[in-house]
């Protein structure tokens, strides 16, 4: 960041009574370079804020943490300081933390000889992923995050503003594909998208129909769909009677919540219908009602043949057997029983 931008940055917060200032003592030695560590640490910045994330940890152990492993549910903490003779040096110990209560205290013996395998199995995985991508024993050194290489590449940014407009650049870049990969799987008129919780891309199946005076409205939901709509269900209902019957009354239309069989961790089509107060069309104050098993069968039908539809296009545009129904799932099941049976 721009240092006069940061100065401003901290005066105004300053002003505001947002910042105010502290004092450390530090080795005389090292005062210097602690000043600048501080000063980063400190930035009333998102960079502050995560370098500020990262050392929380830190507060709560009595050692410093050395260096850390992670796996995708477990992972290791080495410890400092290293002892031992000069030539010897060990990590005093460290831990392995994972699920189901999992909490190893590590010996220093164990601490260094589990280093030198996750040593040795992370020099294998880089090595082999730069030799893949025809990286190894190249420079590529364009972004400009490291201020003091050993080599520069002459296209790195080479100011804070060009690094700044370097990491905007890469950020919108980013974003434009998390958009385009959060599209939904098939087309289908029956599904629409929909901004979730935090911006975040998101659809949902939709089956409606008119009864009478009345309009009965369900919504959907669907495999990695992104913010449930029972999470979004009054901004969602609210933007679903604009855009499908803006001429209905807000109070004439029933809604109902539909989760399939192919979702979450139920093997059951569950429906549940959803009451809402509304006032100049805006919905709010949302509860449910489990209403599984008391639905119209018509209404069922076309709540059954919406989710089929796309569950179909779905499964061929994977290259993929559907999912079964649960009608076809029982007498598939029964045959199965027979077969073993013979």
């Amino acid at each position: 960041m721009n240092r006069m931008k940061l100065w401003r940055m901290k005066k105004k917060s300053q002003e505001a009574g947002l910042l105010t200032q502290i004092c450390v003592w530090a080795p005389a030695a090292e005062a210097e370079l602690a000043r600048k560590i501080c000063a980063r640490v400190a930035e009333p910045t998102e960079r502050g804020e995560r370098l500020r994330g990262q050392l929380i940890k830190q507060l709560e152990r009595r050692r410093t943490i050395y260096d850390e492993w992670r796996g995708f549910s477990t992972h290791v903490e080495l410890d400092g300081p290293l002892a031992g003779p000069h030539w010897f040096l060990k990590n005093i110990g460290g831990r392995i933390l994972g699920p189901m209560r999992t909490h190893v205290e590590l010996s220093p013996q164990e601490a260094d000889e589990l280093k030198d395998r996750l040593r040795r199995c992370c020099q294998d995985e880089i090595e082999g992923w730069l030799k893949e991508n025809d990286l190894f024993n190249r420079l590529r050194d364009n972004t400009g995050v490291v201020t003091d290489p050993a080599w520069e590449d002459p296209s790195r940014p080479d100011s804070d503003a060009a690094f700044a407009a370097n990491e905007a650049k890469l950020a919108k870049a980013v974003t434009e594909w998390a958009v385009a990969s959060r599209k939904p799987p098939v087309s289908d008129p029956s599904i629409v998208q929909y901004e979730g919780i935090a911006g975040y891309p998101s659809f949902c199946q939709v089956v409606h129909r008119r009864q009478g005076d009345r309009v009965q409205f369900g919504v959907i939901h669907m495999p990695n769909c992104g913010t449930t709509p029972t999470n979004m269900i009054e901004s969602l209902a609210t933007f679903l009677r604009q855009k499908f019957y803006p001429d209905v009354d807000a109070g004439k239309i029933d809604w109902f919540d539909i989760r399939p069989p192919e979702t979450y961790f139920t093997r059951e089509l569950n429906i549940t219908s959803v009451t809402m107060q509304h006032a100049n069309g805006v919905y709010d104050d949302p509860e449910w009602d489990d209403v599984t098993g008391n639905v119209a069968p018509d209404w069922l039908a076309l709540i059954e043949e919406t989710i089929s539809k796309a569950r179909t296009a779905r499964s061929q545009a994977e290259g993929s057997e559907p999912e079964p129904t649960e009608e076809k799932a029982s007498k598939q099941k029964t045959s199965n029983r027979a077969k073993r049976r013979a």
